[in-house]
């Protein structure tokens, strides 16, 4: 299918439980009230359907599909989307083991806000494929950077008025060398409790400095019997999430994302979860691991899901023309990032309100030692040791002076402060941070970075 031609498809509108789900660059209006944002949206029925400006294509979409765009391709891309448009800023927040650029995008209108503004404001966060061996994420992030740098629908543009959308590409190395895995062998996406490497730390950088209200994570998946439709989505389910922020991104997944890319002729599921004649029965991933990022963002009190879009052909019509599995893929992208961007337009306020809140209810339990610590389960399953749960939670960690020299520049990444005495610092679970700092800090954390001393009386 055509670019134009697609950008048609990807065009229609469903109100499904009173929700809009748009199609293409068409979003809400400066808000006066949820309500009104939302009857904007579902006004917009007509999505974007001028030709990009000076007709600019990625090699995919020139391609018919059949050619990925490369790391130096869409490095040329982004310069030329930065230099023909003043909605769109490009810069460099990092860079790869092997020096290659970590590029954010972040795209407004008139023109994008300082990095200083848009964390006091609104902003939605695509990550582009942080395995390299899944191309289908980083297309649809190429594809919408375009079309939102280019559309002339005031409904858009008054989005971009309100709303910054930035995306970033975060594994250039893996892209270059088509390895799920960075120049390191390192799997980014395990690494965003440790931070070790320089990808997984200028995302933590940007989702600390810039306070994005929504991320979507764009992946791929291999699909096989009982798991095979042509996109899965999915919140975090760390049982430690804030609980509307938990459901806020259950709500994005199911009312927004999933329900677009259905609206848009593809098939949608839950990810981990193994169906059979509409049923399931039995959950083969999607868990609670802090050190991916999908549950990280919830734990950051951001509203987040993952997107997979299904490998390779999943009908027989993409059995007989693999290009078609490829755009397919592709549009099963760009239409998640589509309805997340709905979620934002029609929630703007309630979003950002609820991430504030969620960091003060967490800095009051820490305060109070109140609820209960989770080191393991997740929100559809309990703890099934009793070391998996802690019912009397500590007031805080003691390191020494040894841990905090190791630590500190990790803990700063993840916002969590400490105060220095004379054995070394304490970390006070009286923070927002305090969804992270057990699984940072205590023994009985899976994935935690050291054992320091738990404290029942700061």
């Amino acid at each position: 299918m055509g670019h134009q031609k697609r950008l048609t498809a990807v065009g229609c509108v469903l109100a499904l439980a009173g929700t809009a789900l748009l199609a293409g660059p068409t979003a809400a209006a400066p808000e006066t009230s949820e309500t009104s944002a939302t009857a904007d949206s579902q006004a917009l029925e007509r999505s974007l359907t001028a030709a990009p400006s000076q007709g600019l294509q990625t090699p995919f979409e020139a391609s018919n599909g059949a050619n990925w765009t490369t790391v130096d391709e869409a490095q040329a891309f982004l310069e030329d989307l930065d230099a023909g448009s003043k909605r769109v800023a490009l810069q460099q927040v990092g860079e790869s083991v092997e020096g290659r650029p970590l590029n954010l995008v972040t795209i407004g209108s008139p023109a994008p806000e300082s990095q200083e503004e848009v964390a006091d404001g609104s902003m939605i966060l695509f990550n582009c494929s942080i395995h390299g061996d899944e191309p289908s994420g980083r297309e649809g992030c190429l594809q919408l950077a375009r079309d939102l740098s280019t559309t002339k629908d005031p409904a858009w543009k008054r989005l971009l008025n309100k709303t910054t959308v930035g995306f970033i590409f975060t594994n250039p190395d893996g892209w270059e060398a088509d390895t799920r895995e960075n120049a390191d062998d390192v799997d980014i996406n395990r690494d965003f409790l440790a931070l070790a490497t320089p990808e997984a730390q200028a995302l933590a950088t940007v989702m600390r400095d810039w306070n994005p209200d929504v991320l979507n994570d764009l992946h791929e998946y291999g699909p096989r019997e009982f798991y095979d439709t042509q996109a899965l989505v999915l919140w975090p389910r760390n049982r430690n999430v804030d609980s509307t922020i938990h459901d806020l991104s259950e709500r994005m997944v199911n009312d927004y994302t999933g329900a677009q890319i259905e609206a848009n002729g593809m098939t949608s599921g839950i990810y981990g979860l193994l169906v059979k004649d509409g049923e399931p029965f039995q959950q083969v991933a999607g868990d609670h691991q802090a050190r991916i990022l999908r549950n990280y963002t919830g734990l950051k009190h951001i509203t987040g899901q993952l997107t997979e879009a299904a490998q390779g052909p999943v009908t027989p019509e993409e059995e007989n023309d693999p290009l078609l599995a490829n755009r397919r893929a592709v549009d099963v992208q760009y239409s998640s990032a589509v309805g997340s961007l709905a979620m934002i337009s029609e929630n703007r306020t309630r979003l950002a309100r609820q991430s504030a809140q969620a960091a003060e209810r967490a800095t009051q339990a820490g305060a109070d030692q109140a609820g209960v610590v989770y080191f393991s389960g997740q929100d559809n399953m309990l703890p099934t040791t009793s070391d998996g749960a802690e019912p009397h939670p500590m007031c805080g960690y003691q390191l020494t002076e040894a841990q905090l020299s190791e630590l500190a520049s990790t803990l700063e990444l993840h916002e969590i402060a400490w105060e220095e005495n004379a054995e070394g610092a304490v970390v006070t679970m009286a923070q927002p941070g305090k969804t992270l700092i057990p699984l940072l800090l205590d023994e009985r954390s899976e994935y935690g970075l050291t054992e320091a001393t738990p404290l029942d009386d700061c």
